[in-house]
C-alpha cells in the first residue's frame, strides 16, 4: 500500500488494511506500528510489510510481495508440529501493517522505513520486513546501526553478489545493499557474508569488491560440496565473532528457480526448498535482530509457490528460534 502522505502513521494504515478487509499474517493481530502499542500488546516478532520497488534494476512487482504473502497465510495455521510451537503464545506475532511508502520519492520511502524499524526495535521486538525489493536493508540498517553499540554483522543470502557501488550513479538501488553495508562505521567486512552466488549476473567488479574488503563469499558450488548446514553454520560464526548483533537480508533469488518462480531475479542451481528452510531455521537459532525477505513477486507465479514458501522462511526461521534450531520433533 503506498500514500502521497509520508505522515501518514502505521495505526491508520492497520485500520485502512482491517478496513479493506486485507487479511493480516497468519490472522495476527492488526496493531499500530507504534513503540508504546507493541509493549503493551508483549509482541517479540512483527510482521511489517514493505510495499516498496522502486529501487529494482531489473523487473518490478515485489511491491505486491506483502500482500502476496499475507493472502498465502491464510491457510496455514499458527501451530508448528515440527517444533511444537504457537507463533501467537510463543512470540505474541503481530502484524503491524505496511510501511507508508511514497510513491516517486525513493529518499522518503527509505526514511520511512528506518522510522518504522527503528519503532519495533524500540519497543523490544524482533521486525520481520517481507518486501519490496532489494534495497530495503539499507533503511532498515540505518535503524540497526543507530541502535547496536557494538558492532554489527550482515549475512546476505543472494543469488547475486549486490556490491555495486552504483547504478549510473544511484547508489541506492537492490544492486548494491552490500556495497551500503560495508560503508557504516559499526560495520566490520569481516562480519560481512554473503551465500548463495550463482549465475550470470554478477560482473567482475562485485568479486573485485569482494576480494578487496575481505567479504566472505560462499557459491552454490561450494555449498553443494559441503552441505547447507556446514556452510550457513561457518557464515553464522563469522557474522557473530565480536559482534553486538547481526542483520540476516534474505533475497528469494537465492532459492532455485523451480521453487522460487515468483522473484525478481529468477536463477537456476539455487537451494532447494529444503536446504532453504534448513538454513533459515540455523540462522533462526542465533536470534538477529532483524530480518527481511525480498523480492518476492506474485505476478511471476499465479500457483503461489513462491508465496507459500515466503510463508514457510518466517515459520521456519522463529521455529530455529524457539527451538535453537533443531525441531522437538523428528
Amino acid at each position: 500500500m503506498t500514500t502521497d502522505r509520508p505522515d501518514l502513521i502505521a495505526g491508520e494504515m492497520a485500520t485502512v488494511l482491517q478496513a479493506t478487509r486485507m487479511p493480516s499474517f497468519l490472522g495476527a493481530p492488526w496493531l499500530h506500528c507504534d513503540t508504546a502499542a507493541i509493549r503493551a500488546h508483549g509482541a517479540r516478532a512483527v510482521f511489517l510489510g514493505v510495499p516498496f520497488d522502486q529501487a529494482t534494476v531489473y523487473r518490478s512487482g515485489s511491491s505486491h510481495g506483502p500482500r502476496g504473502v499475507r493472502q498465502a497465510s491464510e491457510q496455514y495455521l499458527p501451530y508448528l508440529g515440527e517444533f511444537d510451537i504457537d507463533l501467537f503464545e510463543e512470540f505474541r506475532l503481530v502484524d503491524c501493517g505496511d510501511v507508508p511508502v511514497v510513491p516517486a520519492n525513493a529518499a522518503r520511502s527509505r526514511a520511512a522505513i528506518a522510522d518504522h524499524v527503528g519503532r519495533v526495535l524500540d519497543a523490544g521486538a524482533f521486525p520481520i520486513l517481507v518486501g519490496g525489493d532489494h534495497s530495503i536493508p539499507i533503511p532498515a540498517m540505518d535503524a540497526v546501526s543507530a541502535r547496536v553499540a557494538g558492532k554489527v554483522g550482515y549475512l546476505h543470502f543472494d543469488a547475486h553478489l549486490d556490491c555495486q557501488p552504483d547504478v549510473a550513479g544511484e547508489k541506492f538501488t537492490n544492486w548494491s545493499g552490500v556495497s551500503r553495508a560495508v560503508e557504516r562505521d559499526n560495520v566490520d567486512p569481516r562480519n560481512v557474508v554473503v551465500v548463495g552466488i550463482r549465475g550470470a549476473l554478477n560482473p567482475p567488479e562485485q568479486f573485485r569488491f569482494v576480494r578487496d574488503h575481505g567479504i566472505t563469499m560462499y557459491t552454490m558450488r561450494e555449498i553443494t560440496r559441503r552441505g547447507i548446514a556446514e556452510v550457513v553454520t561457518e557464515a553464522l560464526d563469522r557474522v557473530t565473532d565480536g559482534t553486538a548483533a547481526f542483520y540476516i537480508t534474505w533475497d528469494t533469488d537465492v532459492i532455485d528457480a523451480s521453487a522460487m518462480p515468483g522473484t525478481d531475479g529468477p536463477e537456476p542451481g539455487g537451494l532447494t526448498s529444503a536446504e532453504a528452510l534448513r538454513a533459515i531455521e540455523l540462522v533462526g537459532a542465533r536470534k538477529p535482530i532483524a530480518m527481511d525477505i525480498v523480492e518476492i513477486t506474485p505476478a511471476y507465479d499465479p500457483a503461489g509457490i513462491s508465496t507459500r514458501l515466503g510463508c514457510y522462511l518466517i515459520f521456519n526461521l522463529l521455529g530455529g528460534w524457539a527451538t535453537g534450531g533443531e525441531p522437538r520433533r523428528a
